[in-house]
């Protein structure tokens, strides 16, 4: 359906300026993250290095690196769709040349840090972040937002939800979520682009954002079916849905090669051999995504309470369903409708999937890609609500946003056996209590701080360890405060000689 309402009191400074300066504070503000790695993210690192520095998809140099690691014919392989490990070649292999950086170890113990890590990340996910909020700013100013409004729904999902942790490691949820957003935004407006060139690039994102994390199957199956409905109400015609489909042929042939040079077959994958037989033990060749039926019980602890529940760890996603119904009131039915059922599907999965919690993480890991497509729902508050719903929403995010720099200041991963991660560990970490006797490297995580002043950060005491962030917090102040003083302002007028 077109655009009913768009881009109220914009100017053409704002359109570029507020995704643009909203992308850059937040890829600034990963930036100053060096988180450790763990079994997840380095299964995924490790296939980026193999490819760059060894020209090869095998494993098996780098097996001691991680236990998410599948078995074929004794050989090994990532246990990951290949998605994120592919995408991360590139920062990775910039990183390399421009700074020198040696291949990564091979045959040795299990690193925690290793250099190239920090740029293949924030090259990869952390970039894939900044671009989605810049996608979530145009969204906003569609369904009616004015230039601040929309450049606070960026601002709150990269540094108010999960999502700020996510882009400072490397899983593969933010890239997926960036790229099905985007897939969104095109199908939403099908003529930003030439109807031809959007819909192809709608086809292979929406591919793409499968071939990253296999969960987001449905949500890749949602926009195949708004593209069908963009063709049958006659905003694109026939042949966009034909480009649609030949965009999304690349990402899919790409998987599927890659399935076959692994495991033979095209619809095999790495979860069917998981070599850890805790793994093992959920998946398996003939259920390899592990999913049961859906477990109501966890509905919610996944929604409520400081453990996983969704509404403690981003505060501003419960104004989601008055913004839901406030875009259909306002016309926007096909946004409204494929933002809710994206955020309904990931959350069937996750109650579906017997490793719910999401291991070691920050807040309900496996519901991180609902998080863009809810704030799609923040934005129909806003721009419906007017101030009072912006004010409503902005000290929504100053919480959220509190919370998650007090996560991801320890290192961003919590362990699941801990009922209250928030008071058990994160506070007694910030506040320099004694280091609990499981816990593993540094009270805090690593920073631009401690690496880039280690005499000035030595001398802190545990309990000072923390002003580290001081200069994080003060820097994305003024960087908010500058953009949001341009924004919206009237260009002054032409005197008339």
């Amino acid at each position: 359906m077109p655009d009913r309402i768009g881009f109220p009191g914009w100017s053409g400074r704002d359109r570029l300026l507020a995704p643009a300066g909203v992308a850059a504070i937040l890829l600034a503000s990963f930036a100053f993250f060096w988180h450790s790695r763990d079994w997840n993210s380095a299964s995924r690192l490790m296939l980026t290095y193999a490819i760059v520095d060894q020209g090869t998809i095998r494993l098996d140099a780098y097996r001691a690196q991680t236990n998410d690691i599948a078995q074929v014919d004794g050989r090994y392989y990532t246990d990951k769709q290949p998605g994120y490990s592919l995408a991360s070649v590139v920062p990775y292999a910039i990183a390399k040349a421009a700074l020198g950086l040696p291949d990564h170890p091979i045959g040795g113990p299990a690193l925690r840090y290793w250099p190239g890590d920090y740029w293949a990340t924030l090259g990869t996910a952390g970039l894939a972040t900044a671009i989605g909020a810049a996608v979530l700013v145009v969204l906003a100013g569609r369904v009616g937002c004015r230039p601040r409004g929309a450049a606070l729904i960026g601002l709150a999902y990269g540094l108010a939800t999960p999502a700020y942790a996510y882009a400072t490691m490397s899983y593969g949820h933010q890239l997926a979520s960036a790229c099905l957003l985007a897939s969104l935004a095109l199908l939403d407006r099908p003529g930003a682009l030439r109807p031809g060139i959007g819909m192809a690039a709608a086809g292979f994102l929406a591919a793409f954002g499968s071939v990253v994390e296999l969960s987001a199957g449905p949500i890749s199956a949602l926009l195949g079916l708004l593209a069908v409905a963009r063709v049958i109400s006659r905003d694109v015609p026939v042949r966009g849905l034909l480009a649609f489909s030949a965009g999304a042929a690349g990402p899919t042939a790409l998987l599927m090669g890659y399935n076959v040079l692994v495991f033979g077959s095209p619809i095999d994958i790495g979860y069917a051999h998981h070599a850890t037989q805790q793994f093992a033990e959920v998946h398996s060749a003939e259920n390899p995504l592990g999913l049961r039926g859906p477990d109501w019980g966890k509905v919610l602890p996944l929604l409520w309470g400081s453990y996983r529940g969704l509404f403690f760890y981003a505060p501003i996603l419960m104004l989601a369903p008055v913004g839901w119904a406030a875009l259909l009131a306002r016309g926007r039915v096909g946004l409204a409708i494929v933002s809710l059922l994206a955020s309904v599907s990931v959350f069937l999965v996750n109650v579906s999937y017997p490793e719910w919690t999401g291991g070691w993480s920050t807040g309900p890991r496996l519901l991180v890609p609902l998080i863009p497509f809810a704030m799609v729902g923040v934005a129909g508050v806003v721009a419906s609500g007017g101030k009072p719903a912006a004010i409503v929403s902005g000290l929504l995010a100053l919480a959220g946003g509190g919370l998650i720099l007090l996560f991801q200041g320890v290192g961003a991963r919590l362990p699941q056996d801990v009922a209250d991660p928030l008071r058990e560990v994160v506070l007694p970490l910030w506040t320099g209590s004694r280091l609990p006797p499981w816990w593993i490297g540094e009270r805090f995580t690593r920073t631009i701080v401690s690496e880039g002043v280690p005499g000035w950060f030595g001398r802190l005491g545990p309990g000072e360890q923390w002003l580290q962030f001081l200069p994080l917090v003060a820097g994305q102040l003024a960087a908010i405060l500058a953009l949001m003083a341009v924004l919206g302002r009237r260009p002054a007028p032409t005197p008339i000689d």
